[in-house]
Order: structure tokens, then sequence, then C-alpha cells
């Protein structure tokens, strides 16, 4: 699936789960869903957060990119010995070394991810964030498990796994997808201004 129906589709979830509760908590449901929506594609050089991210998007910028990260997140663990670090290092090191719908597509990718973002959230009683990036991550991943190439699900073996119905990236039907959520996500926000 292309970004912005993973987006599509984080949003118009994160408005339907968030529906009763005050406006702040709504808006942090949706960003870190949107944000959780967008992570997994951080192994391909050209998803939308690595078109912000790198200054040259290719797979040997992105591996460089993030293996460096990873040197500088171990660096800080061996230095200030917080565990945080080590955690963030070992992933930015699989993000680095990793091809499109490997790591960052699997359970491993997934459990590693919700760790780093769990410390992080309930440390500071942000529930909602660490709830936003777990349906965000988690709605992505069964997303491109619709597409013909499907996901390598147990990485580190290199076994892609989809559906016997899939949905091709960049087609008419998920065109059809993205404006059906858009719509059901601004009848939505629509009911909100109303309430």
């Amino acid at each position: 699936m292309t970004g912005k129906t993973h987006v599509a589709i984080g949003i118009a979830t994160a408005l339907t789960i968030s529906i009763g509760q005050p406006p702040e908590e709504q808006l942090v449901l949706v960003l870190t869903s949107v944000i959780g929506s967008l992570i997994p594609d951080l192994d391909h050089p050209k998803g939308k957060l690595n078109q912000k991210l790198l200054l040259i998007n290719n797979n040997f910028y992105r591996a460089l990119f993030y293996s460096s990260l990873g040197f500088i997140f171990m660096y800080l663990y061996f230095l200030k010995g917080i565990r945080y670090f080590l955690l963030l290092g070992i992933v930015s090191f699989l993000i680095g070394i990793s091809n499109h719908r490997g790591f960052t597509h699997s359970i491993l990718g997934f459990l590693a991810s919700a760790s780093i973002v769990g410390v992080v959230t309930l440390k500071h009683d942000l529930p909602n964030a660490y709830s936003g990036f777990i349906i965000g991550y988690a709605l992505h991943l069964i997303a491109d498990f619709f597409t013909p190439k499907g996901i390598k699900l147990f990485y580190p073996l290199n076994v892609n796994v989809s559906s016997p119905i899939t949905i091709k990236t960049g087609s008419g039907t998920e065109r059809i997808i993205f404006m059906l959520l858009g719509i059901y996500s601004i009848c939505l926000l629509l009911r909100y201004l109303e309430i």
C-alpha cells in the first residue's frame, strides 16, 4: 500500500476508537497513529518519513544513515548506560540492513518498536500515544499483508506471507479504499464539530 493509504487507515481507525474522548486525547491518538502507520516504511528509501529524513533517497544512503544512527545510540548506551539507547541502537542497525518489508514488517520489528515507544509513553503517562502508535503500526502490517508481495512476518526467515486476496499497491482498488477512508474520516470530523 502507498504511504497515504496507510495514513488514511490510521486516521480513520484512530478517529473511530477515540469517539467520546476529550479533543486533546483524540488528537494524540490520531497523530501517533499516523506516525505508527509510517514507521514500518523506514526500511524503504522513498518511504514518507525517509523523504523528510534522508538527504539522498536511495538504499545505500538509507543503510548508511540508519547504521550511523545505530552507532550513535550504541555509543550513548556505553557512555550513559541507559538501556533505551541500546534498544534504539539495535533497531537502527536492523533498519539499516533490512530490505523493504523485512525487519520493520515483522513480528520482531513490531515488538521492538512497541517496546521503545512503550518505554517513553508509559514513563510520561501517555497511554493514548502508545495506543495510537500500536494501532498505526499494526494496521500498516495488516494492510501490506493484503498486497501481492506480502510481508516477512517471521523475519529473519526469508519467507513472505500474504493474504490469498490481494490488492496491488497503487491500483484502482487501493485508490477507492483511500477515497472511502477519506470520506469516512471527514464524516467523523463533521460529527465531532456538531457535538
